[in-house]
C-alpha cells in the first residue's frame, strides 16, 4: 500500500469512527427506555447490553453491499435484551410493537418465526432515531431480544467464528461447522417448541440428536471448546456503572485485555477503538467496545469474546447423555 493510499484509508476510518461515535447517546437512550419499559410491565432482562459494530464487520458489509453506504447500515449501533424464555419474548415482542414512540420503526425482522438458513433466531427491531440536534437525528439503531438458550447457541457460533477466524455467522466456513450449527438450532427450538429448519423438516428429534453426536465427535467439538481458556488482564472496577469496556481479544496468547473507561471519556474510548483497529491482525485480534452495568454484566452479555461457552457445552453433554441412554447410537 501506497503512502497516499494509506493516508486516503486513515482519513476514511476517521470519518466511519465518527459516524460511528455519534451513535452512542441515542443508543444510550433507546436501551434505557427499554429497560424502564420491560420494568413497568414486570418483565426482567437476563441480559442487556449494547455495542458498536467492529470496523472489520463494516468493512466486510460494504464490500458486500457497495452501493449501500454507512447511512444504509442499520447495525452500526445495537442493543439486545436476552429473555428467560419464549413466553417472556413474545411478551416483550408485544410490547415492544405497540410502543408509542417519537422514532420511526423502519422494520421488524422476526427470524424466531422464520429461522435464518444458517439456523440463527432472533427478532430485530430497527428504528430511525428522531433528534433536534442533526448529528443524531436519522441515525438508524437496532434492537435485538432473544431467548436464552438462542443466546447461547449464537454465542458458541460466534465464539467458534472467532478461533477459526471465518465469519459462521454469515454462512461463511466449514460445511461441517456449519451444518453442526445448524442441527443444534433445530434441536434447541424443540426444546422451545418452535420450528425446525426447513432443510430439518423430515428429521425426528431423534435423527437429529444422533447427527448432532456423531459431529460432536467429528469436529470434536466439546474437547476444542472445553479447552479453550483466556485469561483477563488485571483491572481495577470502580464503584461507577455504566461504563464502556474496550476489549482486544488475542487469539494466539488467548488473553483478553480489557480497558475501562467512565462515561465522560466516551472520546477517549473512541479513538483509542479506532487507534487499536488500525494496528491489529485481524487472524490473531479482535477489538470492541462495549458498554455494560459492570464487568460481571459484560462477560453474561457478551461471552463469545471471553470464548465461554460453558452453557453451550452443557447443552451438548445432555444431547450425548440423552442419545445414549436411549440407544440411539445402536
Amino acid at each position: 500500500m501506497t503512502a497516499k493510499s494509506q493516508e486516503e484509508r486513515n482519513a476514511a476510518l476517521q470519518i466511519i469512527n465518527e459516524w460511528r461515535s455519534n451513535h452512542v447517546f441515542p443508543l444510550f437512550g433507546r436501551k434505557n427506555a427499554l429497560l424502564r419499559l420491560m420494568a413497568k410491565n414486570n418483565l426482567q432482562a437476563l441480559i442487556s447490553s449494547q455495542r458498536l459494530k467492529r470496523l472489520t464487520s463494516i468493512e466486510y458489509k460494504l464490500d458486500l453491499n457497495p452501493n449501500m453506504g454507512l447511512g444504509g447500515m442499520q447495525d452500526i449501533a445495537g442493543y439486545r435484551v436476552v429473555l428467560k424464555d419464549v413466553n417472556d419474548l413474545k411478551t416483550l415482542y408485544n410490547l415492544v410493537d405497540s410502543q408509542r414512540t417519537s422514532h420511526k420503526l423502519l422494520r421488524t425482522t422476526d427470524y424466531i418465526k422464520t429461522p435464518k438458513t444458517s439456523g440463527y433466531r432472533s427478532i430485530h427491531f430497527v428504528y430511525e432515531y428522531s433528534s433536534t440536534q442533526q448529528k443524531f437525528n436519522g441515525l438508524k439503531l437496532e434492537l435485538q431480544i432473544r431467548t436464552k438458550l438462542q443466546h447461547n447457541w449464537a454465542t458458541a457460533v460466534e465464539t467458534v467464528g472467532l478461533i477459526t477466524n471465518t465469519s459462521l455467522k454469515s454462512s461463511q466456513g466449514s460445511e461441517l461447522w456449519l451444518e453442526f450449527f445448524k442441527i443444534v438450532s433445530s434441536l434447541f427450538a424443540i426444546k422451545e417448541q418452535l420450528p425446525k429448519l426447513e432443510a430439518h423438516k423430515d428429521l425426528t428429534m431423534n435423527d437429529l440428536m444422533v447427527n448432532c453426536y456423531h459431529l460432536c465427535d467429528e469436529l470434536n467439538v466439546i474437547k476444542t471448546l472445553r479447552a479453550i481458556t483466556v485469561t483477563i488482564d488485571k483491572m481495577t472496577e470502580t464503584t461507577h456503572v455504566n461504563h464502556y469496556y474496550l476489549l482486544n481479544i488475542d487469539f494466539v496468547a488467548m488473553n483478553v485485555n480489557v480497558i475501562l473507561y467512565k462515561k465522560t471519556q466516551l472520546q477517549i474510548a473512541t479513538d483509542r477503538y479506532l487507534a487499536l483497529e488500525k494496528i491489529i491482525d485481524i487472524n490473531k485480534n479482535a477489538v470492541v467496545l462495549v458498554s455494560a452495568m459492570n464487568m460481571r454484566a459484560l462477560k453474561k452479555a457478551y461471552p463469545s469474546y471471553f470464548l465461554d461457552t460453558t452453557e453451550f457445552i452443557n447443552a451438548l453433554e445432555g444431547i450425548q447423555r440423552n442419545c445414549i441412554k436411549r440407544g440411539l447410537l445402536e
